[in-house]
């Protein structure tokens, strides 16, 4: 592996774990995906420094250049991460169409209720205003609620 590889490597492995570690500490990130990015930033920097192993990773998949080598790691374990995000995006909006599905049931016992005198989808924002505390903070649930509503 070259220096200057290495040298960038190592550059760029300690920049992203520094900056995902303040993200962390500033609970901008979820503790799941930071220990990931944490994990591969601390691999990289260790193939870096001890480019033995990475010739020796090489050598065992068969490839010649050990910067093949680290680039095939890399990219594969991005795909990997990849996948593994869309499969919990996929659930995710699992949830948010569950849950838009509840509440537009629950707006419309609402709705049933109020013996029709509020429409269905404005049924929960009336109820909301009547029982909130101030102005703000119930315009700040209607925003909320319509951008669930929106996806």
């Amino acid at each position: 592996m070259s220096q200057v590889f290495r040298a960038i490597l190592i550059i760029v492995s300690v920049i992203t774990f520094f900056y995902i570690a303040r993200k962390l500490k500033k609970s901008q990130v979820e503790g799941y995906d930071a220990i990931f990015w944490l994990v591969f930033s601390a691999v990289l920097i260790l193939l870096s420094v001890l480019p033995g192993i990475a010739g020796t990773a090489a050598r065992l998949m068969g490839i010649q250049s050990t910067e093949n080598a680290v680039f095939l790691i890399i990219i594969f374990t991005l795909l990997m991460r990849s996948f593994l995000m869309s499969i919990r995006v996929s659930q995710l909006n699992h949830k948010i169409r569950l849950l838009a599905e509840q509440t537009a049931i629950l707006e419309k016992k609402l709705h049933d209720l109020d013996g029709g005198m509020t429409e269905p989808d404005k049924a929960y924002e009336r109820t909301y205003i009547e029982n909130s505390e101030s102005a703000e903070e119930s315009e700040r649930e209607k925003e909320a609620v319509e951008e669930v509503v929106a996806v």
